[in-house]
Parts: structure tokens; sequence; C-alpha cells
């Protein structure tokens, strides 16, 4: 199959959305297929989640050089929304933005109606700010706060502002196959709205997912061959996965038992200084679980963090930003933490 053509196809085959491509040309060729649906349905304004990780990546090249080769039903637009939690694993956080610069002059050269966004959350909605300031304990399955904070609220509001509703599609790169956990809830949240020429589309948390059947070889295939041939500068996160099939994200997640993002990226010489991360992502951990670095609730329950166990977590953060050489919590944040500990009541519950 020639890719080439695949983009000006005008009749896409019947897809399965939860069957794989049998090979990179047919993964390709869906997900082609699916976007043009979209168009069909008059979703002519594209807005495209990214969060710097191997398939939002992949997504976001294939919307941009649908509308680099001018194909004839190309959207009108492209926005693209990265969302920086600020405190995401810095080589991929450094990553993420150099392909943000690299998205914004290729479409000031090319003159092409696309444009980025990055959102972050509101001062007071920071990781450090809650943990720090207000004493949240670390996320865990019970107490999953941070994800609709630092994610889903900032994305939300960029949306409202760029008035995603009309005529537009929201494109996110979640697949199938990721994690058992991930193709449940996926499954469970799914909603297809309707065959086209092309099949099924999946709409997940009210986004389409075009790439939901690549398999991940076919999304190195992307990120390492093809991309890299059309200019686009992937071959840095074939560099930062290595050959491990980790998923990266924040470097304080406490949501797993292992960071083995932060643990793959601090083993290479020049990174090597970044296993100070996750001696503090441990230290956090341990915190959490120590129940006299708490408040205990009427119920004896352990509750936020003790003022004094927020403050000892402040200064070894500072101490951890020495170490690294990067500014991990923003002067912003510290005013507000240390504004807000002035109105505290202390260790009462």
């Amino acid at each position: 199959m020639d890719i080439e053509k695949i983009f000006t196809r005008k009749i896409f085959p019947l897809v399965d959305i939860q069957t794989p491509g049998e090979s990179f040309e047919e993964s390709l060729l869906r997900s082609v297929g699916l976007l043009h649906q979209a168009i069909q349905r008059n979703d002519k304004k594209w807005i495209v989640t990214y969060s710097g990780g191997k398939d939002s990546t992949l997504l976001t090249v294939l919307a941009c050089e649908i509308m680099r080769r001018e194909v004839e039903w190309a959207p009108d637009s492209i926005d693209i929304i990265y969302c920086d939690t600020l405190e995401e694993i810095p080589p991929m956080h450094d990553a993420a933005l150099k392909f943000l610069e690299f998205i914004n002059a290729f479409a000031k050269k090319k003159k092409l109606n696309i444009n980025t966004h990055i959102t972050r959350p509101d001062p007071d909605q920071t990781y450090w700010f809650l943990i720090l300031g207000k004493g949240y304990p670390t996320p865990h399955r019970r107490f999953w706060w941070c994800t609709e904070r630092l994610k889903i609220n900032p994305v939300k509001k960029k949306l409202a502002e760029l008035n995603h509703k009309e005529h537009n599609a929201v494109l996110t790169g979640v697949r199938f196959g990721e994690s058992d956990r991930r193709d449940g809830k996926m499954k469970k949240a799914a909603q297809c709205i309707g065959q086209g020429e092309c099949g099924q589309v999946l709409v997940y948390q009210g986004a389409l997912a075009p790439i939901a059947h690549w398999k991940t070889c076919h999304v190195w295939d992307m990120l390492a061959l093809y991309a890299p041939q059309w200019g686009y500068p992937t071959q840095i996160l074939t560099e930062l996965y290595g050959e491990s099939p980790v998923r990266f994200g924040c470097w304080t997640c406490t949501l797993v038992e292992k960071d083995q993002a932060l643990i793959t990226v601090a083993k290479k010489p020049e990174w090597q200084h970044f296993s100070a991360l996750s001696d503090f992502r441990q230290k956090l951990l341990n915190t959490t679980l120590d129940s006299d670095a708490r408040v205990i609730r009427p119920n004896g329950i352990p509750g936020r963090f003790k003022l004094s166990t927020r403050k000892m977590l402040l200064e070894e953060l500072k101490v951890v930003e020495n170490k690294v050489g990067l500014e991990l919590i923003y002067p912003v944040e510290e005013k507000k933490i240390r504004e807000y500990w002035k109105k505290d009541k202390g260790d009462i519950y």
C-alpha cells in the first residue's frame, strides 16, 4: 500500500475500532479515514489534546500532515493544547516544548492555520500548593485528586476559550492495548456515534480517538521512521523511551509502586542527577504512609499533613532543586503556600 496515497483517498474501508490494524499502513489508513469522517460530520476545526507522550505526538503529526499536504478535505484549523502539569519528568517536558516550538515555526513557514496552546493549573490548584499548602496526602487510588486539578480543569478552561462545541472535534490519543485498566475504562466510557463510510467512531470522554486501534509497534514506526522523514523532531522520544514499554507522566506520581519512566531516564549518564527526583518521590510516599506526619481526624483516620510536615517537605524540595539544577516549585506557588500557612489553623483538623 502506497503510504503517500493514503492521505489523498476519498473512500475508506469499514473498520472495527477495537481491532488493531494488521500493518502500519492499515493503521494509518483507518485513522485517516476516521478523520475524514469527522470532516464529513462538519467537524472542520480540530483540537488535539497533546501530552508530549508517544501517542499524542503521533496524533499531532497525523493531524498536521493532513493540513500540510493540503488534502482536499483538510480541516479549517488545528489547535493543539499541551497541558503542562508543572510536574512532568524534565527531559520529557523539554522535548514537548521543543516539539511545540517546531510546530509553531513549521505552521508559520507553511502559512498553515495551526496554533499551539499551553495550559497550566491555577496557582491555588497546583500539586505543590495542594500538598505543601493545604496538606493534601499524595494521590492514591481512593483519593485520586491530581488528574482533575492538574489536567482536566485547565484543558476545560482552554476548550471554553476556543468555543470548542461549534463545528469542532476534540481529538485524543488514547489507544486500546496500553493496559487492562485503560482498556476497561475505554470500553466502559466509550460511545460509538454511528457508522460512517469508515466504520465506528470512538468517542472517549467526549473526544474522538482516531488512533485507538494502533499497535505500539506501529506507533514507533511512525515516530522513528516516517515522522522524521516528513521533518518532525520525534527521534527524541525513541531516545527517552528506549526499549522500556513505560508510560511517562508526572515525576511526583505515587499512583504507581515504582516510576519506571523516571528510573529509565535516570539511567542515562547525562540525566543521572534526576535520581534525586525519584528519591524525593519516595519521600513523599513514605511521609503519606506515616500517621505521625498527618493530622488525625476525629474518627481516628489520618487526614492532611501537619503544618510542621509541610514545612519540612518544602525545605527538602528546595534542596532537591539545587541537586537537579531546575526550578521545581515556582515563586508564585511558594508565595501562595506561605500566605496559606499564615491563615492555617495548624494541626487542628
